[in-house]
């Protein structure tokens, strides 16, 4: 084995070694929160005695509703960062708390009942609290740590430390340059140095990165142990109560002394250029590739990583591959996110997939307590329930379609009432549990086809024990209504005009719709019948005299055509107001705003 030139001056006992890397290994594995105080979080959650947090955990919301402050939350309990009185909820004289909740595996048990031995009592679960109590800044103090408690007994946070998992925290930075800088707890320091020590490790040379830093600190511990015992004996000769003097030696950061300069060679200028100086996407995409490394090399292993906004300054593509890198980190560490993507979103665990909202400056949780299965039967994805405020069912894709045109030109304000619209399918609807239902979205209504083919029929019996069924629930149910009366399906809110008008091939033809389109009409086949005429005109060949109305209809493309004529019908100014009075209706329901 190579003699390294640190053994000049220190002298390393190989035992030690094995000991410390098990402890690096052996970390309590992160599960739940509770936040009383701490920024926007009064009580959180209201509820339940913590709010869960799995391997891959998103937290959803609009912007400023206290999303980050929960990862901050972590960052400074995991990191004992200082709290200040501006992170005291609404500024309040008030005990702060962060309680981290902790699974304990059966190797750590042990280590536990020796380290804390009147504070643990061997469970699997375990709850450390960082306090920072109400009388903290009343002498005018700027900041303070707080206190660790495990079981309402105070522990030194040091000597919780070596089993807290570590901290990757990476922000929503608006100047990714800042970040890309080294210095001391930047962003690129704490992500390159584990990656370094990492790859020193997997040489097996004694004079690694990370065997060198072993060596350091543990030449350190001794010197420190000769200075306790002299300071022992100094001071005891003046006070005789003194029966001991502590040095604890931190874990050295190496990445304080290291400031490399990252630079990209561009192929086609031949020059070197330091990355901070090319575009934000790139500077983005570099983060991304560190952790490329980390899931290659299965660095994430005790690791906590906090992400901001991991969408920032990605298009789409780039977004999916950093959403699939921290999935695998994960496998091995931990993922708390918060984003606005819909990307990650859909791609994150449904059970610990969370929306916060803001009420009366206090964040406040909301949460899918269905299952996936209700969304995969409802062909909805999860960012229709954590994106939107609202959500309206309708029967078919066409219906939509159509109704988004008739909103947007309706309310000027539609986009931002934030409402998702899905087709369900009427037979669909029929078998679903509107209690069920009820737990996707707060807001939901339901917009269906009568199917009343003639005048003078009511609503089947089936349609009545449906709406009846939701509205015991708060789901309201509506049918299409032309004129103040209902009408068989949204294709009858149609007008002649509108129809004619973005078909001038109807007019070409001289086969132009002569009638007004009636209530119970059946629209696919009158419009299928025409566009089949056309298709027989323009190919001789084609025999249309036999074909069965559902072949006909199938002439009539419902998506296709009925928006072009939706569309038609915003430039005519022919939107009924049947349709207006239903819209305001549901976002009256909804809370909002019209």
């Amino acid at each position: 084995m190579r003699q390294s030139t640190l053994d000049s001056w220190v002298f390393f006992n190989s035992e030690e070694e094995p000991k410390m890397q098990e402890n690096i290994n052996q970390k309590l594995e992160l599960v739940g929160i509770r936040l009383e105080n701490y920024r926007s979080y009064k009580k959180f959650p209201e509820d339940e005695d913590y709010l869960e947090l799995g391997r891959f955990t998103t937290l959803i919301g609009k912007n400023d509703v206290g999303k980050s402050n929960l990862l901050r939350a972590i960052k400074a309990f995991l990191e004992n960062e200082d709290i200040s009185p501006d992170d005291i909820h609404k500024g309040h004289n008030a005990k702060c708390e962060i309680t981290l909740v902790f699974k304990v595996s059966e190797e750590l048990k042990p280590k536990l009942k020796e380290k804390f031995a009147n504070v643990y009592d061997g469970g699997n679960v375990l709850f450390i609290s960082k306090i920072v109590e109400e009388d903290e800044f009343s002498n005018g103090k700027s900041k303070s740590r707080g206190k660790y408690y495990i079981n309402s007994k105070k522990v030194a946070y040091n000597s919780i430390q070596p089993f807290l998992p570590k901290v990757l925290f990476i922000p929503a930075v608006k100047n990714v340059e800042d970040e890309l800088k080294f210095g001391r707890d930047t962003l690129i320091s704490k992500l390159l140095f584990p990656i370094i020590e990492k790859t020193s490790q997997e040489k097996a040379q004694t004079d690694s990165v990370a065997d060198l830093k072993r060596r350091l600190t543990n030449a350190i511990k001794r010197e420190t142990m000769s200075i306790r015992k002299k300071l022992k004996k100094e001071l005891s000769k003046m006070w005789s109560d003194v029966e001991e003097v502590t040095i604890e030696v931190p874990e050295l950061k190496l990445e304080k002394a290291f400031t490399p300069i990252i630079k990209v060679k561009d192929k086609y200028t031949k020059k070197e250029t330091p990355i901070t100086y090319r575009g934000s996407g790139m500077q983005r995409y570099f983060i991304l590739a560190l952790l490329e490394i980390y899931r290659a090399q299965k660095i994430g292993k005790g690791y906590v990583l906090l992400f901001e906004e991991p969408e920032i300054y990605l298009h789409v593509g780039a977004q999916k591959k950093l959403c699939g890198i921290l999935q695998e980190f994960s496998k091995e560490g931990q993922v708390i996110i918060s984003t606005h993507s819909s990307v990650f979103v859909n791609s994150g665990e449904l059970s610990t997939s969370y929306l916060l909202v803001k009420e009366n400056g206090e964040t406040k949780l909301r949460k899918f307590t269905g299952s996936k299965e209700i969304l995969e039967e409802l062909g909805m994805s999860p960012s229709d329930i954590f994106l939107t405020d609202g959500i309206i069912f309708v029967e078919g894709p066409s219906d939509r379609e159509i109704l988004q045109i008739f909103a947007k030109a309706l309310f000027s304000k539609w986009e931002e009432y934030n409402i998702a619209i899905i087709p369900i399918g009427g037979s669909n609807i029929n078998h679903q549990d509107p209690e069920i239902l009820s737990k996707v979205n707060p807001n939901i209504a339901v917009i269906l086809d009568s199917d009343i083919k003639n005048e003078g029929s009511d609503l089947s019996p089936k349609k009545k024990e449906l709406k009846q069924k939701f509205e015991e629930k708060s789901i309201p149910v509506y049918f299409w209504e032309k004129n103040g009366k209902i009408v068989r399906a949204i294709e009858n809110l149609f007008t002649r005009n509108a129809v004619n008008s973005a078909f001038p091939i109807l007019k070409e033809n001289e086969i132009e719709l002569e009638n007004e389109i009636g209530p119970y009409d059946d629209v696919p086949l009158i419009l299928g019948k025409k566009f089949a005429e056309i298709a027989a005109r323009k190919n001789p060949k084609l025999d249309i005299s036999s074909l069965s109305d559902k072949e006909f209809r199938e002439y009539y493309d419902k998506i296709k055509h009925g928006r072009k004529i939706a569309q038609k019908m915003v430039e005519l100014n022919e939107i009924p107001t049947d349709v207006k009075e239903l819209l305001k209706d549901i976002l009256n329901r909804f809370g909002m705003n019209n």
